[in-house]
C-alpha cells in the first residue's frame, strides 16, 4: 500500500508542478500533462517488476467449443501484459496461458456459451488501483474464429495487444485504466459494434484496409488523432465514404479522459 501511495503521490505532484509552471509561464500545460502522465506510468510499469520481482505460477486454460454457435467472452485482467488473437485449433472456444492464475467460469445454455476469465491474484485491482502487485500478469489467449463472439476486456495498468483480425466479433468493448492498448479490429465480421472506455491511457485502433468505420468521440483532456483522409469528419463524428452499404464495417464509440487515442 505504501508503494501504491508513493506512485499516486508522485503522479499528482508531477501534474501540480506542471500546472504551476504553466501559470507562471502563461502556457497551456494541459497539452503536456497527459503525455507526461503516460511516461510516468510507463516508467513505473517497466521498473516495478524488476525492483519487486516474485515468481508467479502459470495456469493453462482451455474451453471446448462443444455445440456452441455463439459466445460471450469476458476477460478481467490486472496489471501486466495481455495478448489475444484468433486460434488455429478447431473445436476450442478459448485457450492459452495465464501467469498468476485465473478463475474460469463457463456457462452454457443451448447454443450459447458464456465464458469469464478473471485474475486469480486478489491484490490486483481493475481501473486505477493496479499497482499493489509486485509483478505483472502475462496472459496469452486464443479465441475461436469459427463462431460469432461478443468480447469484453477489462484491464488495469497493462500493455494489451489484441489482434482481432480473424475473429467474428459482433460486439467488442474494452475498459482500461493507465495502460497502452494496440487493437486491430476484425476484417470480415460484417458489422462490429465497438466501445472504448479509457482513463489515462494510450489506445491505438487499427481498421483493416477494406473495413469501413463510423467513429464518435466523447473526450475530456485527451489527444484524439483520427486519419481524416480515411475517415472524413461528418456531423457527429467521422465516417468512411460508403459506410452505410459496406459489407464489413465497425461502429466505434470512444469515451476517454486524460489520454491519447489514435484511429487509422
Amino acid at each position: 500500500m505504501r508503494r501504491n501511495n508513493l506512485f499516486w503521490g508522485g503522479l499528482i505532484l508531477l501534474v501540480g508542478l506542471a500546472l504551476l509552471f504553466g501559470n507562471l509561464l502563461q502556457v497551456n500545460m494541459w497539452n503536456f500533462i497527459w503525455p507526461l502522465a503516460i511516461v510516468f506510468v510507463g516508467a513505473w510499469l517497466l521498473l516495478r517488476p524488476v525492483m519487486f520481482r516474485r515468481n508467479l505460477e502459470t495456469q493453462q486454460v482451455s474451453v471446448p467449443l462443444e455445440n456452441a454457435s455463439e459466445a460471450d467472452i469476458r476477460l478481467k485482467h490486472g496489471a501486466g501484459r495481455l495478448a489475444l488473437r484468433a486460434a488455429g485449433t478447431p473445436g476450442v472456444l478459448l485457450s492459452g496461458s495465464c501467469v498468476g492464475g485465473a478463475r474460469l467460469d463457463v456457462n452454457r445454455s443451448g447454443p450459447s456459451a458464456r465464458v469469464q476469465v478473471e485474475s486469480a491474484a486478489s491484490e490486483y485491482f481493475f481501473s486505477f488501483q493496479p499497482f499493489n502487485a509486485p509483478s505483472g500478469l502475462a496472459w496469452d489467449l486464443l479465441l475461436t474464429p469459427e463462431i460469432p463472439l461478443r468480447l469484453s476486456v477489462e484491464t488495469g495498468a497493462s500493455e494489451s495487444n489484441l489482434d482481432l483480425t480473424d475473429l467474428k466479433l459482433t460486439d467488442f468493448e474494452i475498459k482500461t485504466g493507465a495502460s497502452s492498448s494496440n487493437i486491430t479490429l476484425p476484417a470480415r465480421a460484417g458489422l462490429t459494434q465497438v466501445k472504448v472506455s479509457a482513463g489515462a491511457a494510450s489506445v491505438k485502433l487499427f481498421l483493416p484496409q477494406d473495413v469501413a468505420g463510423r467513429i464518435r468521440v466523447q473526450s475530456g483532456l485527451a489527444g484524439i488523432h483520427i486519419d481524416s483522409t480515411r475517415f472524413p469528419a461528418v456531423a457527429g463524428g467521422y465516417e468512411t465514404p460508403g459506410y452505410a452499404t459496406a459489407e464489413n464495417k465497425a461502429d466505434i464509440f470512444i469515451e476517454t479522459g486524460v489520454g491519447a487515442v489514435e484511429v487509422r
